[in-house]
């Protein structure tokens, strides 16, 4: 049998004709059980079987988290005097003020901040299903 390096592109005029005849001949055989993809026609899927339930509930739950951070945002927005002190806390590190100016706000849920000399980052955490993560600039 000759090697045929593109198997893809196989002419008939490449291989004498009874190799051609041979290889073209439909067989009775069961396919190889090494290929890639399985074969199995009750599990056409590599994956497990789609269930959204979990699914839907980080999406309720990230509708809190976004209300809760909303109020955080409308302060900031509405009050010149909390954006200030909310800033100048965070650029001197006083993580218990800033900590204080945020739950000020409103925001009940559990939350973690960073902060650079260039903003701050706030992680609204609802229990172990979702995160919302704030960025704000300055």
């Amino acid at each position: 049998m000759y090697y045929n390096p593109y198997p893809y592109f196989v002419y008939p005029n490449y291989y004498p004709t009874w190799a051609w005849a041979m290889a073209n001949q439909p067989t009775t055989q069961q396919p190889s059980r090494h290929l890639a993809m399985p074969t199995n026609p009750t599990n056409r899927s590599p994956f497990p079987l789609v269930n959204t339930n979990r699914l839907k509930t980080s999406a309720k739950q990230i509708k809190v988290i976004m209300q809760q951070a909303r109020l955080l945002t409308d302060k900031i927005d509405e009050s010149e005097q909390f954006a200030h002190d909310l800033m100048n806390a965070a650029q001197q590190s006083n993580k218990t003020e800033v900590e204080k100016l945020i739950t000020s706000t409103g925001i009940t849920i559990k939350f973690e901040t960073n902060y650079t000399p260039d903003g701050i980052r706030i992680i609204f955490t609802e229990k172990s299903c979702c995160k919302l993560t704030l960025n704000l600039n300055w």
